[in-house]
């Protein structure tokens, strides 16, 4: 990679960084699963929904905090989930890869 572009990929590293912060920090304000009243799911993955919109989910088997990289995509096969987890007082990549959308 040149020299040049190094600032750009650190800032955009370091965006995207911030925005899996917020949303993983929103997924604690908002209450999801059955025992708090709000047991929504995602239509599209079926995992229950963190946000009221449901661009976070939650993928309950593993214990972990997906967000929606592009949370207006309709069909399956195109979605993108970044996944992670607590550990330790820090987020950390989720052990288990979601069914649908790794990111990848």
């Amino acid at each position: 990679m040149t020299r040049s572009r190094q600032p750009i990929r650190t800032a955009f590293l370091l965006a995207l960084g911030l925005m899996a912060g917020v949303s993983a920090a929103s997924a604690q304000v908002f209450p999801s699963g059955p025992d708090n009243g709000f047991n929504e799911r995602d239509e599209v993955t079926g995992y229950l929904c963190v946000t009221p919109g449901c661009d976070v989910l939650r993928m309950s088997e593993a214990n972990c905090i997906c967000t929606k990289q592009n949370p207006n995509e309709r069909r399956l096969s195109k979605l993108r989930l970044t996944c992670s987890k607590r550990q330790g007082g820090a987020w950390v990549a989720c052990p288990v890869k979601p069914r649908y959308g790794n990111g990848n």
